[in-house]
């Protein structure tokens, strides 16, 4: 039985030029090779990149949880650089902080955790259990204070207008930075309304006030949180928050006592507890100063 060939195509035939048409043949390509218009730089360290850089020029970011990642990676004794990038659509998370390293390895801030542990450089507490408890108070901190926060720095009139929109987004020219301010405490809100129908500024402290007099409560009169004698995660997510709900600047508004007042709310209620606030300093003096 006769089985069908393949069809055979004929070869294509050879086209000489004639001499006078020599210089047409492309005898090397690419023809001429330009340089990049950007040839980003070699790092020469692991690169952290933040908002920043923090208030009053800082080089702590005035973002929680940029400050959080740059505290902990202190701690873990890794040597690092910080890039004020401000710009959360450069990371492939979208968000900041995410780390660079020299090998050309991008890590979001989640993933930066398993690099740490891969390198053998994690902080962890003497026991279990309190590992397992500082879970806890670590929640704490991200929703309570987290919530109380948020509504500070983008509810609060002052704060908005005169502090977190400059910080956020002061770097964009006008009239973009209004908008992505706006979009931001759009963003915020619709945010803390996830766990509440209504939000209520004296709530949304007095859950913080809860919190902060739980924190105090548990830190004692001990350097580290669980006593330990070495600062470990927990202590970089609970100082962050305390840290940059102090430094936030104070007004020189004309605007009356009472948005100051309020601008000023959360600050005051950590100001209560003079523990933490010289847990805080004791931090920022040793790690970041």
């Amino acid at each position: 039985m006769a089985t069908d060939q393949p069809a055979q195509w004929p070869p294509l035939p050879t086209i000489e030029l004639p001499p006078f048409l020599q210089f047409l043949k492309l005898k090397n390509f690419p023809l001429k090779v330009y340089p990049p218009v950007y040839d980003r730089p070699k790092l020469t360290k692991d690169t952290l990149s933040i908002y920043g850089p923090g208030y009053k020029a800082s080089w702590g970011s005035f973002d929680v949880e940029c400050l959080q990642m740059q505290v902990y990676l202190k701690f873990c004794g890794i040597e690092f650089d910080v890039s004020n990038s401000n710009e959360p659509s450069s990371s492939p998370s979208g968000k900041l902080p995410y780390l660079t390293t020299v090998t050309g390895a991008v890590f979001d801030a989640e993933q930066i955790h398993k690099w740490i542990a891969d390198r053998n450089k994690t902080k962890t507490l003497a026991s279990t259990a309190d590992n397992e408890q500082s879970k806890a108070f670590i929640a704490l901190a991200r929703t309570k204070l987290h919530a109380a926060w948020l509504f500070s720095t983008w509810l609060e009139p002052l704060n908005y207008s005169e502090i977190a929109s400059k910080a956020y987004y002061g770097h964009v020219p006008a009239p973009i930075h209004a908008i992505l301010s706006y979009q931001k405490q759009n963003e915020v809100v619709q945010l803390l309304l996830t766990d509440r129908d209504i939000l209520v500024r004296e709530e949304i402290y007095k859950d913080a006030a809860q919190a902060l007099e739980a924190l105090s409560i548990k830190l004692g009169d001990n350097g580290y949180f669980f006593g330990s004698s070495e600062p470990t995660f927990v202590d970089a997510v609970i100082f962050s928050y305390l840290h940059v709900i102090m430094s936030m600047p104070t007004h020189a508004s004309s605007l009356g006592d009472e948005e100051k007042k309020q601008a000023s709310a959360l600050r005051n209620l950590v100001r209560k507890h003079d523990n933490l606030v010289r847990y805080a300093k004791a931090i920022y003096e040793q790690w970041i100063k």
